[in-house]
């Protein structure tokens, strides 16, 4: 039998999968969705099982004296021998089903209706831990259950943002109490490998972490394209040149090499590397109550994530800190200038950034302010006023990648702002399936974000500047069809979208009443 793919098993011999590699793209996009629920309700089913063994099997046992063998463990073991898994990973099954029974019950029910991935749910458990009074993990269960139903998408670090915000609200004592314990037990250690090799790891906080991190990302990159080495090794190599005070060469083994060659000393043949130095920007989210010591908000650390209070009152005693209102310091909500008509001003860049968080497309993780600021309907240069304004309505975040994949292919991106002031992004595949962007971004941290207002910005060219070279004049016909067909189509996408969720309204206000 010829190997057609499918596990061995020749496509062409088998009618059901030959027509099923035949499907369209959508129809294929649109399985692999229904699956990923599939396995949702499957991991639900699992976790309620386990849930209802250790009902039984555990908790009439609870009051009784505990040995090494106890009703937890022996629970854990049916399940361990019954799937061929170890006995750690069935007693992670077991606590994961108990949280979710007596702590989490509407998380469970969004699990179950395929609202949550199961690669979720671990951490859902283990960040809400914290949470032990029972009116406090009834506000934070049902607190993320409505963030997860909203119409969006998710990623591991919006999840954590998420429920960290929650987390933090109800309890910042706890919080507080668990930061201190967490930064007394960093550390730094080392660990043998194989092939002479060794891993080097450290635990710090996290403004710290990100530090290092760029640094020893921007002296890897201070090499020529000749170099031989990939991205990872260099970075490597650059940790240890860092650490050690050691000269950081380019190994392209050209002895008329460009690249920088940085040196400790700064000596004679050192050249500065950008991002290299002793002193670094990292933009912290707050709100100015926090900042006052009057709020317990949460706050976010751009390249991180959710940070308590109690983390922004250790970066505020560091020098060097700069304090920067949006806006007006007297009135951070009075109106402000979107910029000129093509480049966004700094308050709208903050603006922007802050309320995306990370890039906007589905699942990406980059970081807002290493991203672009996009405009969502293309701005036309020859003429402003027909489209394309420099408003928050119309601008986004997005990383190079997502940014050149609209700019370049079939991939078209669309955004409105909803009733309540969100942000809602689309984003359609060149087949023209509709996926949802972000459920959750800045405006869930910081609402006044939603609040803040920006003069309508002038429909105009960008003045000249007297003193620049003449721009070279260009025929721009088949860009300006490009923007007007992909203007329709959002305006086409657009309107089935709201006549579908018009549909859904409609459906739940008919739908009979719960048993």
């Amino acid at each position: 039998m010829v190997d057609g793919g499918w596990g061995g098993v020749d496509a062409g011999s088998v009618g059901l999968l030959a027509d099923h590699v035949a499907a369209p793209v959508n129809a294929l996009l649109g399985n692999m969705v229904h699956a990923a629920a599939g396995q949702a309700f499957l991991e639900w089913t699992r976790y309620r099982d386990a849930g209802e063994l250790h009902r039984q099997l555990v908790v009439p046992h609870e009051t009784s004296d505990r040995r090494t063998f106890d009703a937890t463990m022996q629970c854990a073991a049916r399940i361990a021998i019954t799937h061929s898994i170890s006995q750690g990973a069935a007693e992670r099954i077991v606590d994961t089903a108990v949280a979710l029974r007596d702590r989490l019950p509407k998380v469970a029910e969004c699990l179950r209706d395929g609202k949550l991935a199961p690669r979720y749910v671990r951490v859902i458990v283990e960040r809400t831990d914290l949470v032990t009074d029972r009116d406090d993990q009834q506000v934070v269960d049902t607190e993320i259950a409505a963030a997860l139903r909203r119409r969006g998408s998710w990623s591991p670090s919006r999840i954590r943002d998420m429920v960290d915000r929650s987390v933090y609200r109800v309890d910042p004592d706890a919080v507080r109490a668990r930061r201190k314990a967490a930064v007394d037990a960093r550390g730094f250690w080392t660990e043998p490998l194989a092939d002479g090799m060794a891993r080097v790891e450290a635990t710090s906080t996290a403004e710290k972490a990100i530090a290092i991190s760029r640094r020893v990302d921007a002296l890897a990159r201070a090499v020529c394209d000749k170099d031989g080495r990939s991205l990872a090794a260099r970075k490597s190599d650059a940790h240890f040149c860092l650490v050690m005070g050691v000269v950081w060469e380019c190994q392209c083994g050209s002895d008329d090499c460009d690249a920088p060659t940085v040196a400790d000393d700064d000596g004679p043949s050192a050249r500065a590397v950008p991002g290299t130095g002793s002193s670094m920007t990292l933009h912290v989210i707050c709100d100015l109550e926090t900042v006052a010591g009057d709020g317990e908000t949460p706050c976010f650390l751009d390249g991180y994530g959710v940070i308590s209070p109690a983390h922004l009152d250790d970066l505020l005693a560091e020098p060097g800190v700069t304090i920067a209102p949006i806006g007006h310091r007297d009135d951070p909500l009075a109106p402000h200038t979107p910029g000129n008509p093509y480049r966004p001003s700094t308050a709208l860049d903050t603006v922007v950034r802050a309320r995306s968080l990370y890039c906007d497309v589905a699942g990406c993780e980059r970081p807002a302010w290493v991203c672009d600021i996009d405009h969502v309907r293309e701005y036309d240069h020859d003429h402003p006023a027909h489209g394309g304004q420099t408003c928050p309505g119309n601008t986004g975040s997005k990383c190079r990648f997502h940014h050149n994949l609209k700019t370049h292919t079939a991939f078209l991106d669309d955004q409105t702002i909803g009733r309540d002031g969100r942000i809602e992004s689309v984003i359609i595949t060149p087949e023209g399936l509709t996926v949802a962007g972000p459920a959750f971004d800045g405006t869930d941290l910081f609402p006044a974000l939603k609040d803040i207002r920006f003069t309508a910005p002038q429909n105009a060219p960008p003045p000249a500047n007297p003193t620049a070279e003449p721009a070279p004049t260009r025929r721009r016909p088949r860009l300006a069809d490009k923007h007007a067909r992909r203007q329709t189509e959002r305006e086409h996408n657009r309107r089935t979208r709201e006549a579908d969720e018009q549909a859904a309204r409609d459906a739940e206000d008919h739908s009979p009443p719960p048993f």
